[in-house]
């Protein structure tokens, strides 16, 4: 029933079609897990700037003298530090948003100024 002119694959052919198949599965994979790590990152950085901005913006419209260093925690996750530098005119405030991300520790740092009214 086999006849000469007949062509199909080899099992030797399949083999090598699958490995390269597993090759470019594996690959792709890895970008994946790549890029949903990234969009994590980005998330987490954007949460943390929108919460210093938060605490500036909550300065801005507070009394004056009310303004001095201290931190706080957001979400149980995100920890806000602002330093206070004041002279005649002005207060200064630096303020430091940190995170952790699995073993890494993240931060961002924000400033602003508030004139004295």
């Amino acid at each position: 029933m086999f006849r000469e002119n007949e062509n199909g694959s080899s099992i030797l052919e399949v083999i090598i079609a699958m490995v390269i198949l597993a090759l470019l599965v594996t690959g792709l994979n890895a970008c994946v897990v790549t890029l949903i790590n990234s969009n994590i990152t980005s998330k987490e950085m954007s949460e943390a700037t929108s919460a210093g901005y938060q605490i500036l913006d909550k300065f801005r419209g507070s009394d004056y003298m009310s303004i001095i260093t201290s931190s706080d925690q957001i979400k149980g996750k995100y920890v806000r530090c602002w330093t206070v530098t004041e002279d005649s005119i002005q207060k200064k405030i630096d303020l430091k948003v940190s995170w952790p991300i699995t073993d890494k520790k993240h931060s961002i740092m924000l400033s602003t100024i508030i004139a004295r009214p």
